[in-house]
């Protein structure tokens, strides 16, 4: 008897840890379809092997729907749209174990498989989009999104570690809340960091060095400054308790004008700071709690700068094995491409559900933003206040492992009294309301 309790409690224990993991594998962008090019993870296929070891991983998708305003305008213009979706990856381990920054006590799992020498994660994403419309204006706007990635770590079990991260994105559609038009961008991302983690003590921590590269393709107007934002900085992690960290960051970044177009020219450096401590938790079995707080400062070289609190937090409740509730507040500043920069002020909420089959994601969200040092005609302005309101959500239908159709919605508008008199002498208004959905079909092969 008391062997048949002590396999009962352990297959329960199993199952609850197989449900956290495949909530934790459920990411929002998937459901997003304003973002084409998000890595795939729902589904995948027995592989196609070209080597030893070496295993690639395609899959394909199909999705169609409905967007009710292509140009992010107050006079909206509705289109159909078809897209084709494809990636092809190949990894030696689990994208968790590659992320210094992802939250958990993986230790039990890091210590039970020789990870060996050298690990890798690596993707490419395309997506092809296809407006759907008899205005020759909103076709033009479709094209080709590219996503590629490629991360990994050099001894990824010594004291000593190195990991990079490289991540390029093409991105057709107008940058949220920041750009209007059909703006394609260009954006590199590449990170390397230098972990110190020895076994079994509660001190560890890594340096970090990113830079990322941002690019307008279609700037022959120099509305928008391509930039170059870089940054350094150090993380330390102490393991108080079982279930209890707390960690401490200080960064060190510039951001400025790539290349000799006017706006870049135009576009203040900045050199911004980032010093925070935090704490992340369990506050009862069922409840996580992540919280830091800390100073930034911009530093701008002209214009308005920054100096102000920086507050992240977030707390989660696993109401159910397979379901889980969480909401979360944020206040930054981040550089803009149409200011010197941006306050926000953010809510956030989230659901998610598993009821096997079917995979349910909800989330809310709203910003309070002030962007300052507006840019106009070459000039700084004055400052916009923005109420943002979006919402994404989808419901995801697995059959097998390998074939998965979904169902995906986007609600987001921004309201503000900012307005701008044009060459022409019009008036633009910066309000605006959107509705996308999409339905579609994912295979892996």
């Amino acid at each position: 008897m008391t062997r048949k309790i002590v396999l009962g409690v352990s297959l329960c224990i199993a199952s609850a840890a197989h449900a956290d993991k495949a909530l934790d594998s459920l990411s929002i962008t998937s459901f997003d379809p304003s973002s084409p090019v998000t890595p795939i993870s729902s589904v995948q296929g027995e592989g196609i092997k070209v080597g030893e070891g070496t295993v690639l991983h395609p899959v394909v998708g199909f999705e169609t729907g409905f967007v009710s305003n292509v140009f992010y305008d107050e006079d909206a213009k509705p289109a159909g749209i078809m897209r084709l979706l494809a990636q092809i990856g190949t990894s030696s381990l689990g994208g968790m174990r590659l992320n210094p920054n992802a939250p958990g006590d993986n230790q039990a799992d890091e210590t039970e498989i020789d990870k060996g020498s050298f690990q890798y994660l690596a993707n490419v994403r395309l997506a092809y989009d296809q407006p759907l419309s008899g205005d020759d204006t909103v076709m033009k706007t479709g094209g080709l999104g590219v996503g590629a990635r490629f991360r990994g770590m050099v001894n990824p079990q010594n004291k000593l570690s190195f990991g990079f991260d490289e991540n390029f994105l093409r991105s057709i559609r107008a940058a949220n809340f920041e750009t209007a038009g059909n703006e394609n961008r260009d954006i590199n991302t590449l990170r390397l960091t230098f972990l110190l983690h020895p076994q079994g003590r509660s001190l560890s921590g890594y340096l970090y060095l990113q830079n990322t590269i941002d690019v307008f393709e279609n700037n022959g107007d120099n509305i928008y400054p391509d930039r170059m934002d870089s940054r350094a900085g150090v993380h330390v992690t102490w393991q108080w308790l079982p279930k209890t960290q707390i960690f401490g960051d200080v960064s060190q970044g510039f951001v400025g004008g790539l290349g000799n177009g006017v706006a870049a020219a135009a576009k203040a450096d900045s050199y911004p700071l980032i010093a925070r401590a935090g704490i992340a938790t369990l506050l009862t079995v069922k409840t996580e709690f992540r919280a830091s707080a800390g100073y930034t400062n911009g530093f701008y070289s002209g214009g308005p700068s920054f100096s102000s609190p920086w507050i992240e937090t977030n707390l989660r409740y696993n109401y159910s094995p397979l379901g889980r509730v969480g909401i979360g507040y944020e206040f930054i500043h981040e550089d803009s491409v149409n200011a010197n920069f941006y306050r926000d002020h953010i809510i956030r909420g989230v659901i998610q559900q598993l009821f096997v089959p079917f995979a349910v994601m909800v989330e809310p969200e709203i910003h309070f933003r002030r962007y300052e040092g507006v840019q106009l005609m070459g000039e700084s302005s004055s400052t916009r206040d923005d109420v943002i309101v979006q919402v994404v959500g989808g419901i995801h239908y697995t059959f097998r492992n390998w074939i998965e159709a979904t169902l995906d919605y986007k609600f987001s508008t921004v309201q503000t009294d900012f307005t701008y008199v044009e060459r022409t002498g019009s008036t633009v208004d910066l309000n605006y309301v959107r509705h996308e959905l999409l339905a579609g079909l994912r295979v892996a092969m």
